[in-house]
């Protein structure tokens, strides 16, 4: 299998170890690609796993190589064909730094997710931002006065009316560590652990560079060329649902 996602398998399977799920658990995978982490995580771990992509190509591809893959259309931000409290876990890896509104996703990850479930995210995050550059992160969002949802909201559809809204916690592509914490608190995750992996973006962009002689059309390319002054970095990071 390519080298599709920094780490590979290798930060999925920290996570998993995190997690520490019973055989059976019900795990939606978003952003889901060709079903790679879908059929990784049913084969290793026995997981009862859903993938959902914005990429009908990509789907199609999945299914092609695996029929048996439960991989379908479906957006982060929208997750309403899927009842609330119905997963066990909720996983995504390099997509919430694509996703239109990450709050949203973050929030409609909180519904679906049963009482106790578990949240994995892998994703570019910004080293070391100095607090005026944060600051102005917050200036901004602030002007747009709109804050995420909250508990007890799920079954309410306010993303179009905010599309292209910005956020205290990313900027070009990439998280703010400590604002996008305090973003999962706000929602109610508890437990939320974080772990640098930069050294496996930094192996990734290297063997696609070589692969490929370039970067472009990968998340790396941000990496490699921010729009900001700050290093980027790559981290995993897992929270739960209260019971």
């Amino acid at each position: 299998m390519s080298n599709f996602k920094p780490g590979e398998f290798r930060i999925t399977k920290k996570a998993m170890d995190l997690w520490n799920l019973p055989k059976g658990s019900k795990v939606l995978d978003i952003g889901c690609g060709q079903g790679e982490t879908v059929e990784y995580l049913e084969k290793e771990y026995g997981f009862q796993t859903c993938g959902i992509d914005l990429s009908m190509a990509r789907i199609k591809e999945g299914k092609t190589r695996n029929p048996g893959l439960d991989i379908r259309y479906g957006d982060g931000e929208f997750l309403d064909e899927f009842t609330s409290l119905s997963f066990d876990g909720v996983s995504m890896e390099c997509v919430l730094s694509v996703i239109n509104l990450p709050d949203e996703a973050l929030h409609e990850a909180y519904c679906v997710l049963k009482k106790g479930g578990k949240l994995f995210l892998s994703d570019l995050y910004i080293k070391d931002p100095d607090p005026g550059f944060l600051k102005a992160l917050q200036k901004e969002a602030d002007q747009h006065k709109s804050l995420p949802h909250k508990e007890g909201e799920c079954n309410t559809d306010c993303a179009d009316e905010h599309k292209n809204r910005p956020t205290n916690f990313r900027s070009s592509g990439r998280f703010a560590k400590e604002p996008l914490l305090e973003q999962l608190k706000e929602i109610g995750y508890i437990n939320i652990t974080w772990e640098d992996c930069s050294l496996e973006l930094d192996q990734f962009a290297a063997e696609k560079l070589m692969r490929d002689g370039t970067l472009e059309g990968c998340l790396c390319d941000e990496a490699i060329h921010p729009k900001d002054p700050y290093k980027t970095g790559y981290f995993m990071l897992t929270a739960e649902k209260p019971l």
